[in-house]
């Protein structure tokens, strides 16, 4: 699990407690927005939603990043783009945000929805820290590369090995008649989505998931939380869309024997 990178563990440290304070900060501006009928919308090009909070949450994460961390790394944001813009191999390292990771869920009530925030190194575009705060329920997932994944404080462990029919694995409704044709023993076959199921992967309640088509900031913070709870993350790119990324997340056994059945993300 242990990875060098080029920061010091005092520095990875201290930026990780950056992130999760960041992370934080934005839950009451996104809290203001929950069940709340006032609440409006729009549709952007992809098809998705983004509410005005999304937007305001983005700001408040990279102000206070702006303030308090020791060097001026980039952010690529969801909502506001990159910056500064230009060579991806500029700098060292960069921040990924999304505000709101479930939108859709969160305007209409849900709980699924969370704040992504991950510092990624730019030349292998490999995070090294990553937290998913999920305001609703009052969580904060956390990892950084070499610390392992935590709850608060809680430590995190993917699930244990079991036999595949016992496993809990989360797809897309549209793989489901596929692993069914194929004749996957899967009795326990769901369709859980966004930030909150890669949470779940990472704390074990979940055996495995795939998931399509994500953006860098819907994997970024995953990527290592799953990774340092002792997980698999198999990621590639889309198939479908330029520009984004398939993956599976989950216990080895169970991850290599979803990869076995859908083929490699």
């Amino acid at each position: 699990m242990s990875d060098s990178t080029s920061l010091s563990a005092p520095e990875l440290d201290a930026l990780l407690a950056l992130a999760i304070e960041a992370t934080h900060l934005a839950a009451p501006v996104i809290l203001r927005g929950w069940r709340n009928p006032s609440l409006t919308f729009e549709r952007k090009s992809d098809g998705s939603i983004v509410t005005p909070l999304d937007i305001e949450a983005e700001r408040v994460v990279r102000a206070f990043i702006a303030a308090h961390q020791a060097q001026p790394f980039a952010v690529l944001g969801e909502e506001l783009g990159e910056d500064p813009p230009g060579d991806p191999r500029a700098a060292g390292y960069r921040w990924v945000i999304d505000p709101i990771d479930g939108t859709l869920l969160f305007a209409r009530g849900l709980t699924g929805f969370g704040t992504l925030l991950a510092l990624e190194e730019r030349a292998s575009a490999r995070s090294v820290l990553g937290v998913i705060h999920l305001p609703a329920l009052g969580e904060t997932y956390s990892a950084a590369r070499g610390r392992g994944a935590w709850c608060g404080r809680e430590r995190l462990r993917v699930a244990p090995e079991r036999p595949w029919p016992d496993c809990i694995i989360s797809l897309p409704v549209t793989d489901h008649a596929r692993l069914v044709r194929a004749g996957a023993p899967l009795p326990h076959l769901r369709s859980y989505a966004d930030c909150v199921a890669h949470a779940m992967v990472a704390r074990g309640a979940l055996d495995a998931l795939a998931e399509p088509n994500l953006a860098r900031w819907d994997i970024a913070a995953t990527e290592v939380l799953v990774a340092e709870a002792g997980g698999t993350v198999l990621i590639r790119p889309a198939a479908a869309r330029r520009g984004r990324y398939d993956c599976i997340l989950g216990s080895a056994r169970a991850a290599a024997e979803l990869e076995r059945w859908l083929g490699t993300p």
